[in-house]
């Protein structure tokens, strides 16, 4: 198992799972945000590359425990929500007579496969995912132009200023939980290309957050839950019903490459934390960490304190390291 990253994987890998997680955070697990979700993108971004650029300079500096431990825990708690929220998918797609523990089997092992390949085969298949999303994404909106309504998409703010700073504040302890866990395991030095990356990332995350919008009326938010959001989103009554493969495709694959990036990340800053730890034994206990939390109840969401921890991880200084870049 391969706990390195080259520079193009990097940037490919977290790209595409910064898309897929602010896209069902913000549309799919926070009715609080509803029209306002691209604004939240757009203010989460801005918010995280702060924390960012003092995790390019942790990463240039010299080896951070504390940082590195913060996003390993950070890391795992993600990709064990993914889980859970990828099995759930599943369930309202086609499969709500299986059991989402059942269902989260298959995605193990589709994780433990992406673990012992290593960060660089995840970054390649992130580039050839990436290839095919754009013209299946023409496809979709080709087809649906039609049935775009512009005026839903006011009012802009969604239910007030409050939900969009809370949505903001949890999509940028997002970015930073990605991205930072990129730059550190590729030892990214220039912030600029960090910071390029991730917002074309988000840029294209406005997009589709846009094109949700226009395909369904406000709701309040009593009924935003997540199975009412996932039925607007693949099952939409309005929209032709041969563009549901195109969607369902496009949304699971991005889910099951975050996934997999998240667990992945874990598993490979566990082993900077622990240098003695080989890549098998740190795979295995990343996967079985990953499933029992995804397990367990979860009765206190940590989105929102996910950002100043980070933030205070970059602040605290240790030692000295060269940084490590393979690319």
């Amino acid at each position: 198992m391969n706990n390195k990253l080259s520079r193009s994987a990097a940037t490919a890998s977290a790209g595409a799972a910064v898309i897929s997680r602010l896209f069902y955070g913000l549309m799919v697990d926070a009715p609080e945000v509803h029209n306002g979700a691209w604004l939240s993108a757009l203010l989460g971004l801005i918010l995280s590359l702060p924390v960012l650029w003092l995790i390019c300079r942790a990463a240039k500096r010299g080896r951070r425990p504390f940082l590195l431990c913060a996003l390993l825990v950070s890391s795992a708690l993600d990709a064990a929500g993914m889980l859970e929220a990828t099995a759930f998918s599943e369930s309202c797609v086609a499969f709500n007579h299986i059991p989402t523990v059942v269902l989260m089997l298959p995605l193990l092992l589709a994780v433990g496969r992406c673990l012992w390949l290593g960060g660089d085969a995840l970054g390649a298949s992130a580039r050839v995912w990436m290839r095919a999303f754009v013209p299946l994404m023409l496809v979709v909106i080709l087809y649906q132009w039609p049935y775009y309504r512009p005026a839903w998409l006011f009012p802009a703010l969604g239910f007030g200023m409050r939900g969009v700073l809370h949505g903001s504040l949890r999509a940028a302890g997002w970015i930073v939980i990605i991205g930072g866990a990129a730059v550190l395991l590729c030892g990214e030095r220039q912030f600029k290309r960090v910071c390029g990356s991730l917002s074309i990332a988000v840029a294209v995350v406005g997009l589709l957050i846009l094109l949700r919008l226009m395909m369904a009326p406000v709701m309040d938010a009593a009924g935003l839950g997540q199975r009412t959001q996932l039925d607007a989103l693949l099952t939409n009554g309005r929209a032709p019903m041969y563009l549901q493969l195109p969607m369902i495709i496009i949304y699971c694959v991005g889910m099951l490459h975050l996934l997999c990036f998240e667990s992945w990340a874990a598993s490979a800053l566990l082993q900077r934390v622990i240098p003695q730890m080989s890549g098998f034994p740190a795979g295995i206990l990343t996967l079985s960490a990953v499933a029992l939390m995804a397990l367990l109840p979860s009765t206190i969401s940590l989105d929102l304190w996910r950002l100043p921890v980070m933030l205070i991880a970059a602040l605290v200084p240790f030692g000295r390291e060269a940084a490590v870049c393979d690319g």
